[in-house]
């Protein structure tokens, strides 16, 4: 059995990706995503400001590595709820 998804041979994934990014608001209106959506933002403000040159560096690599990562978590999310989509619904 095959478990390749070819979203990911190309950059359709960015497609998907974007899409979803589009519904993070409905994430936002939940109150706990919400507190730790901000407290995240809160934290890497913080950090960054105490961090020295270098680091800064390294640290906004590292977020931008996470931002590039976050495009095939929500590619794999969207297909995986395409393809699980009766099951979740059963949740």
């Amino acid at each position: 059995m095959e478990n390749k998804i070819n979203i990911f041979e190309n950059e359709n994934y960015k497609f998907i990706s974007d899409f979803v990014e589009t519904k993070i608001p409905i994430l936002r209106a939940n109150n706990k995503f919400e507190n730790d959506y901000i407290k995240l933002s809160e934290t890497m403000e913080s950090l960054e400001t105490e961090l020295l040159d270098i680091q800064k560096e390294k640290f906004n690599e590292m977020i931008k590595l996470i931002y590039k990562n976050e495009e095939y978590y929500f590619a794999l999310a969207y297909s995986l709820g395409v393809k699980y989509g009766a099951d979740l619904r059963k949740l």
